[in-house]
């Protein structure tokens, strides 16, 4: 111990002696570790721990494969004995009102097993219990980020009231700090037990009964007894549904297969929709791949350093030390100089991690639902790193150095020229591929986001926003609901700074799809009815989102009220392909079980994602009572005049003089909403274009100062090459076609290194191919001319060397 401590006194006072070198290679590894530290904290909560508050979740799997009924879930819970307990559990939205706010959230339906399952602890009040899920008893559970922001972390919260969906509710415990039930980036709010869910369906589900076989609507998840495996469990699963089968042939399906899969997995997020778990390893990789950057980087100056120190370590070899006590002082400096850049990027990760959290997701995930932080394991993995990165650019200088001959380097007068080190090109080779990969990652996003922006939607995105309501859950019937859609869009489109408003039921580009089959009037039926897509919108909505019609005209609320013959408008895909060379308008088909004439035709709009093609649509006017859309979420869609207009403050001051009670959700504009589809190329581009430019700072600087430090102990050769009758051209050639190698080999390497990144990344490419050459050709051209610069400098000084002093010099 306390030869280490010498070795790491004398590190210290010798990167004092070189401040310069020191504070550029805690930057570069502050930044470096930093980074890495802070995606370390989101794939920490989101992969490695991603069930908080819930004891033992290793011993948890989930049945999935299908919803379930009620009755199934209870059968099977009560006569499969592989199972520690059963819960079972569905997530809805709900209406939250009170104390003059409304707001929706999102609410779990639960099994009164469902806290005892997990393993989870009340820190106020208690959690449910068995004997809650066959009471009809009104209570509820709140989470911890409702009980904060809703109610002030209010200490006597347990026993108050509040409103769900307009029905009283009491509240009787808080969940455990960060607990957010087993599925990935779906936390709850609050959690009501399945016995009180009939007190608060609203909508269609009002009629359903809980203890209905056929309705499958439950997710089941289980704790397994200790030593049961999980083939064990799967053929009790097996057994018990082939039981259901045989007791309830009507009401179970005959191809039903129920698989366990871990909780674990799906809580983590592999496999969820937009790949949050792949998004983020190409992230992590990223940070990663700059990691490696820096560290060939500094690799090649603390070469340079080791050579400029031959003397020192001549003399302490000939002072007896061995080649070990030569690596171990070496490698001491290397990760002391680790350590300080380790302790430097803990703030660059707890600064990281602020911009970090506030990105959602791929998918419409939120990072901050799901409550990374610096905590320790992320500062142990700070100080694992460290030390790891000190080692790995600091192992090949300290052997490389510590081969010094003695008599070599004590000679006054040092040879002509100096081998040239195969490290050094080695590592030049590695910095120019990895910053290469990061650059095409980069490029490849960027010019994929490109092509998605100048995507022709159909209808003009600008100055649009949204704001939806949800009148079932504030339990209207069909008239209020009709009065509500009714007069709001004309109280918002008369508002000042306003041009027009209109109701849609399926949002275009939000991934929404209602499907339903038809027949047309006069036409022999074909053997397969076909199907269209299907959308519910409200008079004004074309002119609204200034999609222009083809022929006919759109809703009128006069014209298409309840009670009138029954209307509906198609888009061109729709009237090329079931009226080839006629006129749709005036004819009729029966589509929603009724009987409709069109009226108008619509331009073809994009409405699923930008990746697909505009399908047939039929659109069916809102102000003829379609109950789906009437009681169901329904979203204003408004068209402000100019960018200055505050839509949702005048959308919100709308609807509280109609209804204070019902809530406003989901207000955005018309540009997140399809930024939400562009949200891995838009932060993919930006942070890999980041994280490549600084990559490639790195790599110019690190071919830099291996010419430099080439040229530097290659002066005398340079000087007698030169009194031989060399030009100064000629040494600028020489010196820059040595650099060459090396860098052509990095672009070599790198090249095949990206085409199999590229193919990682295809998933979230657009409109071009993962062999872009417009891509892959600026990048090597880039990275060409940035080593031709890097060499230039050095070979400009070497070129203006004189002979005669060069000779001189020792």
């Amino acid at each position: 111990m306390g030869a280490l401590l010498q070795d790491l006194r004398y590190a210290l006072r010798t990167l004092a002696k070189s401040p310069g070198f020191t504070a550029a290679a805690i930057l570069i590894l502050a930044l470096g570790i930093g980074a890495n530290t802070a995606l370390f904290s989101v794939v920490d909560a989101v992969v490695l721990r991603p069930l908080p508050g819930v004891a033992r979740p290793e011993a948890l799997v989930d049945l999935s494969g299908a919803t379930v009924s009620y009755p199934w879930y209870r059968s099977v819970r009560e006569s499969t004995p592989a199972f520690a307990g059963l819960a079972a559990w569905r997530q809805r939205e709900m209406s939250l009102s009170g104390a003059g706010m409304a707001e929706r959230i999102r609410g779990g339906i639960v099994s009164g097993n469902y806290f005892e399952v997990l393993g989870a602890r009340a820190p106020l009040g208690r959690l449910f219990v068995p004997g809650d899920e066959e009471s009809a008893e009104a209570i509820v559970v709140i989470g911890q980020k409702l009980w904060k922001t809703r109610f002030g972390s209010d200490p006597l919260i347990v026993g108050k009231p509040v409103l769900l969906n307009g029905v009283p509710f009491t509240v009787i415990g808080l969940a455990p700090e960060g607990f957010r039930g087993t599925a990935f980036g779906t936390t709850p709010e609050l959690w009501v037990s399945i016995g009180a869910w009939p007190s608060l369906a609203t909508g269609s589900f009002r009629s359903l009964d809980i203890h209905k076989r056929g309705w499958g609507w439950l997710t089941v998840f289980g704790r397994l007894k200790p030593g049961v495996s999980l083939p064990q469990a799967q053929a009790a699963v097996d057994v018990a549904t082939r039981r259901e089968l045989a007791a309830f042939p009507n009401d179970t399906p005959q191809d039903m297969r129920v698989v366990l899969q871990p909780t674990l997995r799906d809580a983590a997020g592999f496999g969820q929709s937009g790949d949050p778990v792949g998004f983020l390893a190409l992230l992590f990789g990223a940070v990663a791949v700059v990691l490696a950057i820096a560290c060939a980087n500094l690799a090649n100056l603390l070469l340079a350093r080791a050579a400029a120190r031959q003397r020192e370590i001549a003399v302490r070899q000939a002072l007896g030390a061995g080649r070990a006590r030569l690596v171990r002082q070496l490698l001491t400096e290397s990760v002391a100089l680790a350590a300080m850049g380790g302790a430097a990027g803990v703030l660059v990760a707890s600064w990281a991690l602020e911009l970090i959290v506030k990105m959602p997701l791929p998918g419409d995930f939120s990072l901050a639902s799901l409550g990374p932080a610096l905590d320790p394991r992320a500062l142990g993995f700070s100080l694992l790193l460290s030390v790891s990165t000190g080692l790995a650019f600091g192992l090949l200088p300290a052997l490389q150095a510590s081969r010094t001959s003695v008599g070599t380097a004590l000679k006054a007068s040092s040879a002509i020229g100096s081998p040239r080190s195969a490290a050094r090109g080695v590592l030049v080779v590695a910095q120019v591929s990895l910053c290469l990969v990061l650059l095409v990652a980069a490029g490849l996003l960027g010019r994929s986001l490109q092509r998605a922006l100048a995507t022709d939607l159909g209808f003009q995105p600008r100055r649009l926003t949204l704001a939806s309501v949800h009148p079932g859950l504030q339990r209207y019937d069909v008239a209020r609901a009709g009065a509500l859609l009714r007069d709001l869009p004309q109280r918002v489109a008369a508002s000042p700074g306003v041009r027009a408003a209109s109701w849609v039921s399926l949002v275009p580009l939000s991934g929404g799809q209602w499907v339903e089959t038809f027949t047309i009037e006069g036409q022999p039926p074909p053997d397969k009815p076909p199907e269209t897509e299907i959308n519910v919108v409200g008079a004004g909505f074309f002119r609204t989102m200034e999609i222009p019609l083809v022929s006919g005209r759109e809703f009128d609320d006069r014209l298409d009220r309840e009670g009138a013959a029954p209307v509906v408008m198609i888009n061109e895909a729709m009237a090329r392909r079931y009226w080839p060379g006629q006129s749709p308008l005036g004819q009729r088909l029966n589509i929603a079980a009724e009987d409709r004439t069109v009226v108008g035709i619509s331009r073809n709009f994009r409405t699923g994602s930008l990746r697909d093609d505009p399908v047939p649509q039929v659109y069916l006017p809102l102000s003829q009572g379609v109950p789906r859309a009437g009681l169901e979420s329904v979203t204003l869609v408004v068209r402000g005049q100019s960018a200055a207009t505050d839509v949702g403050a005048i959308v919100r001051n709308e609807v509280r003089k109609l209804d204070p009670t019902l809530p406003v959700y989901g207000l955005r504009s018309f540009d997140a909403e399809l930024g939400g589809q562009l949200l891995a190329q838009r932060l993919g581009s930006s942070l890999l274009s980041l994280f490549g430019a600084l990559s490639l700072a790195l790599a110019t600087v690190g071919i830099y100062a291996v010419v430099s430090y080439s040229v530097a102990r290659r002066t005398r050769e340079i000087g007698i090459r030169m009194a031989l009758g060399a030009r100064a051209a000629d040494v600028r050639k020489l010196v820059v076609a040595q650099t060459a190698a090396p860098v052509l080999a990095g672009l070599g390497l790198g090249l095949l290194l990206g085409l199999a990144v590229a193919r990682l990344l295809q998933g979230f490419l657009f409109g071009i191919s993962t062999w872009d050459p417009v891509t892959f050709g600026a990048v090597v051209v880039l990275l060409a001319l940035s080593g031709l610069a890097a060499a230039w400098l050095p070979a400009r000084r070497a070129s203006k060397i004189d002979p005669m002093a060069a000779l001189r010099a020792d």
